[in-house]
């Protein structure tokens, strides 16, 4: 998704300035599928306001610079159901961990493992955050996302868990058998 649609999905939720809408995409759910920068976020809210998608309230508070507070407005509404009734690129997954497994030969077995420990307990992290806000989720469609990243992340957990022990051992490399004397 571009910034613009982004922006448009946050402020369906209400009103907002661009640092909010910036701190909202930045934490859970949003952080886990998109990524943005204040670099993109003002210029698309600007260009949406120019294109009457979102209106702009200007909020001064003592003491602080003036803000403008985003509201969506009907056309930028029908904007964002139209861009998320249209078939989803397929998913494109960028992983600092996939991309060090790729290339774990060369690094030495015990740091390769304390890397996939790491991702163990990260993994067991985000299942229990996951866990705890279970009660908080009401729309059909977000019960069903919840549902499928504990799948998710459910299953990249059995896999390392049961799959570490297996790489461990080929890390080591074969057996080496001790020299028999007697055939000499």
């Amino acid at each position: 998704m571009d910034a613009k649609i982004l922006c448009l999905a946050v402020l369906s939720r209400g009103p907002a300035s661009g640092y909010e809408i910036k701190k909202r995409l930045e934490q859970p759910p949003h952080a886990l599928f998109q990524d943005t920068s204040f670099g993109s976020i003002y210029p698309a809210l600007r260009r949406l306001a120019e294109e009457g998608a979102v209106s702009a309230e200007p909020l001064v508070e003592d003491r602080r610079p003036a803000k403008k507070i985003f509201s969506l407005t009907p056309l930028g509404r029908e904007r964002l159901i139209a861009a998320l009734g249209q078939p989803p690129q397929p998913d494109r997954l960028r992983s600092d961990f996939l991309f060090t497994l790729l290339y774990g030969d060369l690094l030495p077995p015990p740091l390769l493992l304390s890397i996939i420990d790491a991702r163990i307990a990260e993994l067991e992290g985000k299942l229990a955050w996951m866990e705890d806000c279970e009660p908080s989720i009401t729309s059909p469609s977000g019960a069903f996302l919840h549902g499928l990243g504990l799948a998710y992340y459910r299953s990249c957990l059995d896999y390392l868990r049961q799959n570490r022990p297996r790489l461990a051992a080929e890390l080591q490399g074969p057996v080496q058998e001790p020299h028999d004397r007697a055939a000499e």
